[in-house]
């Protein structure tokens, strides 16, 4: 019975670690980067296939598509009042506005050209994403929109009972109007002269969003996770040190998960991946590690660009990382 037992409860802990423990690998490579969340504040785009995901190595660690796709509500617009009906429409989904009326600025507009395009979230309350609302373009432009000042702002998002302070600032902007696969409009931010974004989360709050969405992951394999302590370092503004503590439950017994990384990016916008190690502790800890510890490898040592946009155009142009009580990134782009 003890051996029925205890490969039970490995089996449970395997189990999460194959395929939720990727996750808070990914989580804590992430948020060496400076991203805390993203997902939700766009529209989440489609994975990539899995003959892409093959090259793995030609990837960036970041992908800023959810930030630069926009779902579009009703029919293709046609007209700035179209857009911005569209645009608040394509939020129902994703982002309860406090007041949608307020939502969206046109100025200047002799469609389609635009003087300026302002977009406050403040206040939204983000619905957590799922595979349903992902997108899928079908890579077919409709409509170009040339926005000579483009903000996007949340001051804050509020994520479960997290906040998230984010900006972002686009000039002489190229956007491009087209569908998803199954024929709902689309807007992406295809190109800019220069623009910056910003991501602003208390310690607390990432630290929080980290535990809420592990546990929904390891729930499903009869794990348990109490808590998380999580401590990001920066060395210079393009060089972090990040530790994640994880405590868990396998059935009745304790086990400790202890994740270690080190980012630096180079002028070139390239990041490598080094220090990334995983350690045990608790009953259970030592043993569950052996697990995660190949897929963690694949990783460590990697450099790759930083971040990549849909749209070739778009390039990382310098990003810095400050940390206090809060997480503080700040990034600046253009073609």
């Amino acid at each position: 019975m003890r051996v029925r037992f205890g490969l039970s409860v490995l089996g449970a802990a395997a189990g999460w670690i194959s395929r939720a423990g990727g996750h808070i690998a990914g989580g804590i490579r992430t948020l060496v980067a400076g991203f805390l969340i993203v997902s939700g504040i766009g529209a989440t785009p489609s994975p990539l296939h899995a003959a892409q995901q093959a090259a793995d190595h030609d990837k960036a660690w970041i992908d800023a598509r959810s930030m630069c796709l926009f779902r579009l509500g009703g029919a293709m617009p046609r007209n700035p009042q179209e857009l911005s009906t569209a645009l608040v429409a394509g939020w129902q989904n994703s982002i309860a506005l406090p007041d949608s009326t307020r939502a969206i600025s046109i100025e200047g507009a002799d469609y389609p050209a635009i003087g300026a395009l302002r977009i406050d979230l403040s206040s939204g309350r983000v619905k957590v994403s799922n595979r349903k609302d992902r997108i899928r373009v079908n890579n077919k432009v409709e409509q170009n929109l040339h926005v000579g000042h483009l903000e996007v702002r949340g001051e804050p998002l509020l994520v479960r009972r997290a906040k998230i302070h984010m900006s972002l600032v686009a000039d002489g902007a190229h956007i491009d109007l087209e569908r998803d696969r199954r024929g709902r409009p689309v807007m992406m931010l295809a190109d800019a002269r220069s623009g910056s974004l910003s991501f602003d989360v208390t310690q607390a709050d990432a630290e929080w969003l980290l535990l809420q969405s592990a546990r929904e992951s390891a729930s499903h394999y009869g794990v348990t996770i109490e808590r998380m302590h999580l401590h990001v370092e920066p060395e210079t503004p393009r060089s972090v040190q990040a530790t994640l503590h994880v405590f868990t439950w396998v059935g009745p017994i304790p086990a400790g998960l202890v994740f270690k990384a080190h980012m630096t990016v180079d002028d070139a916008m390239n990041a490598r991946i080094s220090g990334l190690t995983v350690d045990g502790d608790e009953a259970l800890g030592p043993l569950i590690v052996n697990f995660l510890r190949p897929g963690l490898q694949k990783y460590n040592g990697q450099t790759r660009r930083l971040m990549s946009f849909p749209a070739g155009n778009l390039q990382l142009r310098d990003v810095a990382v400050r940390v206090d009580d809060s997480l503080h990134l700040t990034a600046a782009f253009g073609s």
